[in-house]
């Protein structure tokens, strides 16, 4: 039978459940003489702190322990296992979205400033692309970016089943790529045409040998991923915003057939 904690939470519990319940609790912290009573808002702050610093290598439960003060049993009243802990500190650091413009900008403008505030984000926080992903967004900062980047969508008219898939899809390759860019060797990657130039074989890599040879994968290039990103998503929105024309065709053919 699981631990159970002074609010009578179980601890120890893993899942969706367990980590809905960490990011949704906001314990109020209040003095207990001249240190702040410990609680799960607390504990996450402080991990958030040493992982901006250090990275997430430098995280332990232990470590946050002395930072605070306290036993590493201490924190487990708290908070049920690191990995929970991880979800909630990238739900704290996600923040709330941007405020959507008054009156709101059209749909496409709304989900690539989604997308370039996301970016900036991750890559102001490098280590929140190296989390663990332990469920579908459950805290409420994460839920709101996705509600932020579905209502443009849906607003675009987008069928209800489409919505979840493309925002998934979205939502993920901004991550993706912001974690490539944290990770990428600038230096490497401003020699990457030279480097395939010379080892390529155009009879087994012709297209390659092409882009290599031409401007695709110039010297000059510096590794910014940030192209890749916005090129990526404009093309989806393409994508996007033909289909919505086809179905508005077909329903017009439909009605005057």
């Amino acid at each position: 039978m699981p631990r159970a904690d002074r609010t009578g939470r179980p601890v120890g519990v893993s899942g969706p459940e367990a980590v809905a319940d960490l990011l949704w609790r906001t314990e109020a912290e209040r003095a207990e003489g001249a240190r702040p009573r410990l609680s799960a808002r607390l504990i996450v702050d402080a991990a958030v702190a040493i992982v901006d610093a250090e990275g997430l290598d430098a995280l332990s439960m232990q470590r946050i322990a002395s930072e605070l003060g306290y036993s590493s049993m201490a924190l487990y009243r708290h908070i049920p296992g690191k990995d929970q802990l991880v979800a909630a500190m990238v739900d704290a650091t996600t923040g709330r979205p941007p405020a959507p413009s008054s009156p709101p900008a059209a749909w496409r403008t709304e989900i690539e400033s989604w997308v370039e505030a996301l970016w900036d984000l991750y890559l102001s926080h490098p280590w929140m692309v190296r989390a663990p992903t332990l469920s579908a967004p459950v805290g409420p900062n994460e839920l709101a970016w996705f509600e932020a980047l579905l209502s443009p969508l849906a607003r675009a008219g987008l069928h209800r089943s489409e919505l979840v898939p493309i925002a998934t899809f979205v939502s993920s390759a901004v991550r993706d790529l912001a974690r490539v860019a944290t990770e990428l060797d600038l230096a490497g990657a401003a020699s990457y045409g030279r480097v395939l130039a010379q080892r390529l074989d155009p009879e087994l890599f012709p297209v390659l040998c092409s882009i290599a040879a031409g401007e695709g994968l110039d010297e000059e290039e510096d590794g910014d991923v940030t192209p890749i990103v916005r090129a990526g998503v404009r093309r989806l929105l393409d994508g996007v915003e033909a289909r919505l024309a086809l179905h508005s065709t077909q329903g017009e053919e439909k009605r005057h057939g």
